[in-house]
């Protein structure tokens, strides 16, 4: 395998001292037009490239952002990391993907990694993040949050209105008739999916509408959630079954209908169903669930977040001083055929009786 060619070959090949070619290459310092047009002309024809880690050291900036995400079989994610990548790329940056499976280990090994490449900064995307993350995290370079923060207003951070999106879930239940209405939450160390029940509790207050403790199930954003919840409602007397539930995402409702099917619910004749996050999209929803109905949901501009958080970090850069700031990215109601007009109650079925097709 040929040499690489260094810098003293280059200085060698312009006839200049090796230091008035490292001031050439980099910009660093004076050096006039004319010897530095012969300089770069002489690197260009011997093949040299500056070594990424002397300049990284030379000038405290490696061009690099790390971005952990939670699970990378999320098809929530890769627009959000699309949309960072436009903006970091077009700003001469690479994004180095770290997939950290929401382990705390993961998370603090990656983030070490990240601070001893002297990565320019970091952008953790839907991270719940422990107490002694947050030190490291603190000593750190500068860092963007998305989606979930263990401090809000301590990082900058960029998420959903989730405000927005659960009163229009509700809004439209209300307005099909329903009023006993059920909820799955996220996991409890999530603040998004806090924010999502806490309004959901907070409005359903507001309109006076009834909310039993029997109407509300724990649920960790997974399939298995929802079909435990399903078990828990469904089950429950027809004057105190819900006529409509809330799910905290998109899998969560996905694992609560295919549970009410097998119970021998009709969806949504029998049981309106919401999700929340528009996680695949209509076209690969049809590509994935050919035989399920489209999802009424709540869908977030993932590539807009994505483009936000990288913007929040350039300007945190370039001013490291300013105060934390946050921004919350409007989201859009979308509706499906998981929802539908409240049906006469003598037509609710009784989860025994009959059985539907699963999903």
């Amino acid at each position: 395998m040929a040499k690489q060619p260094t810098l003293t070959d280059v200085a060698r090949a312009a006839g200049v001292s090796r230091s008035t070619a490292a001031r050439a290459l980099s910009g660093s310092g004076y050096v006039a037009k004319a010897k530095r047009e012969l300089i770069e002309a002489q690197a260009n024809g011997l093949g040299y490239r500056a070594s990424a880690i002397a300049r990284t050291l030379r000038t405290r900036r490696s061009h690099t952002v790390g971005i952990l995400i939670a699970d990378i079989t999320n098809p929530i994610f890769p627009r959000i990391v699309r949309g960072a990548d436009e903006v970091l790329t077009g700003e001469g940056m690479t994004l180095l993907l770290c997939n950290t499976d929401q382990e705390p280990e993961r998370q603090a090994s990656f983030t070490q990694v990240m601070i001893e490449r002297m990565a320019d900064g970091l952008i953790l995307v839907s991270q719940s993040i422990r107490p002694e993350l947050v030190d490291l995290l603190r000593r750190g370079p500068p860092i963007v949050l998305v989606n979930r923060t263990p401090e809000p207003g301590a990082f900058d951070y960029v998420g959903p209105d989730n405000a927005q999106g659960i009163d229009a879930l509700i809004e439209h239940l209300t307005n099909h008739g329903h009023r006993r209405l059920g909820f799955i939450r996220g996991p409890r160390n999530s603040s998004t999916a806090c924010e999502r029940y806490d309004r959901f509790v907070r409005r359903m207050g507001e309109l006076a509408l009834p909310l039993p403790r029997s109407a509300i199930f724990d649920g960790d954003y997974s399939p298995e959630s929802g079909r435990a919840a399903a078990d828990a409602m469904l089950n429950l007397p027809a004057t105190e079954r819900p006529t409509a539930i809330l799910a905290a995402n998109d899998f969560v409702a996905l694992g609560l209908i295919d549970r009410a099917r097998e119970l021998g619910f009709a969806i949504p004749q029998d049981l309106s169903v919401t999700g929340f996050d528009d996680a695949f999209g209509e076209a690969a929803w049809h590509r994935v669930f050919p035989d399920a109905p489209r999802m009424t949901t709540v869908g977030q501009p993932r590539r807009e977040i994505g483009r936000q958080a990288a913007n929040l970090l350039l300007d945190r850069l370039a001013d490291t001083s300013r105060a934390p700031t946050k921004i919350i990215v409007p989201v859009s109601f979308i509706q499906g055929t998981t929802t539908a007009a409240l049906a006469p109650q003598p037509s609710l079925p009784s989860p025994r009786r009959r059985r539907g097709r699963t999903m």
